[in-house]
């Protein structure tokens, strides 16, 4: 292992633990929690990801999520296959978990018999590589990723027909896999677009159109959110939540599991209070790269510093997710930097992407430098639940389900960025 690596051990083992706490918190029931990177470079990487893996294990990570896309022209094909048979037994041999997400290239292209018979054939293939983690669709709630999200009338018809493609594909996985771990959604924190669903409003929508199917078993084994800060102001720490009661930030969990409960309560699908957990497979701050070589084009968004970006980590591990045994797994969004700062290459053409909050610049090895978030960055997540500074969160429904009305519990917080200079947002 890297020198980073074994730093980020000895650091480990200094940062003050919850009650008894370590890894484990011997003696809360907790599940442990693994953190990891959302990143697909590993996955195109021409050395299969050794590279990489050496940075995502020096940062004190053990889990690598990549995409896997479903192309509905060609609805058999397994068109990233080449890229898996090369990168998965590198990082098996590594001792990395990979998650993969499980998509449609085309938002208005959902057939639930044919996606979950590609599904299967993912499954039946990734499995000779002890992978076993696939999260079903991205952000279904956005136009981006679903389509249409509403009809004519406003009404909801992403939630049916979204119920409809997980339940197929959490009976087609399972039956291909008696180990996977099917997880749903990949909740957008608000509503894109005008034309797109509140996160939490959809999670209730699929609440009821489970409940009248009349199916009895569950839909997923986990559940994915992505808790970014509000895109309006992306530099915002973690402890600034929505002031919208349907979206949520990493200060707003608790609304999350309020929705969940009013959705599923009472049903074969279990909640947060029955065994269902959370995975936040993408969160992260862009930082500021300008003092780096290797990048192209002006940034076009609001960045934090290298400190900010090791604050808010700091935050985010030691306040929020390491002290919530609700949440099991989390993925920083990249680990590291996509050179593009605007999604446009030398040419201005656009080629997507244009993240840079990474813990390592871009450009690869021999080029790429770990940030100075990196270290610290590393000891906390090395430290997994002994990295949380207070009590483990205890949470408890509001009401009785089937109600579906929204939580009337008191968010995390419900502070706006107006205010962000009065008293610091409660925790509960």
């Amino acid at each position: 292992m890297k020198l980073a690596g074994l730093l980020a051990l000895v650091c480990a083992l200094l940062i003050p633990a919850a009650g008894a706490g370590a890894v484990t918190t011997p003696g809360t029931g907790a599940p442990d929690i693994a953190w990891g990177a959302a990143d697909d470079a590993s996955k195109f990487a021409d050395d299969g990801g050794a590279w990489f893996y050496d940075e995502l294990q020096g940062a004190g990570l053990t889990q690598n999520r990549w995409t896997v896309a479903f192309d509905p022209s060609n609805p058999t094909a397994i068109k990233e296959l080449p890229f898996l048979e090369r990168a998965a037994p590198v990082a098996q041999a590594a001792g990395v978990r990979i998650i993969l997400v499980l998509y449609s290239l085309k938002g208005s292209a959902h057939d639930p018999v044919q996606f979950c018979d590609w599904a299967r054939n993912v499954v039946q293939a990734v499995n000779q590589w002890g992978i076993h983690d696939f999260v079903v669709g991205n952000e279904v709630n956005t136009r981006l990723y679903w389509s249409p999200q509403k009809d004519a009338a406003g009404r909801d018809v992403a939630a049916p027909a979204y119920f409809a493609l997980l339940a197929n594909c959490y009976d087609a996985i399972h039956g291909a896999d008696p180990e996977a771990n099917v997880i749903g959604m990949g909740l957008s924190p608000r509503a894109s677009t005008p034309e797109s669903s509140e996160p939490l409003v959809f999670l209730r929508d699929v609440g009821r159109v489970y409940r009248a199917s009349g199916r009895t078993q569950p839909i997923m084994d986990q559940l994915s959110i992505h808790p970014y800060p509000n895109p309006g102001s992306p530099t915002d720490g973690p402890e600034v939540g929505y002031d919208n009661p349907n979206r949520f930030g990493i200060a707003n969990l608790d609304r999350v599991k309020q929705a969940v409960y009013d959705a599923f309560n009472g049903t074969g699908q279990p909640t947060t209070l029955n065994g269902l957990t959370f995975v936040i497979d993408e969160i992260g701050w862009q930082t500021d790269t300008s003092k780096y070589s290797g990048y192209v084009n002006d940034e076009n968004v609001a960045v934090v510093s290298e400190q900010q970006q090791t604050a808010r980590i700091t935050t985010m591990v030691t306040k929020y997710l390491a002290c919530d045994p609700t949440v099991t797994g989390v993925q920083l969004f990249l680990l590291v930097d996509e050179k593009y700062r605007n999604g446009r290459d030398e040419s201005g053409q656009y080629v997507g992407g244009g993240w840079q909050s990474g813990l390592v610049t871009a450009g690869g090895e021999g080029v790429s430098v770990e940030k100075s978030s990196y270290a610290p960055a590393a000891a906390l997540f090395a430290a997994g639940r002994g990295a949380c500074t207070g009590s483990l969160v205890s949470w408890s429904p509001s009401k009785a389900a089937p109600g579906h009305k929204a939580s009337k519990s008191k968010p995390l917080c419900r502070k706006s960025r107006r205010a962000t200079k009065r008293k610091p947002c409660r925790r509960a």
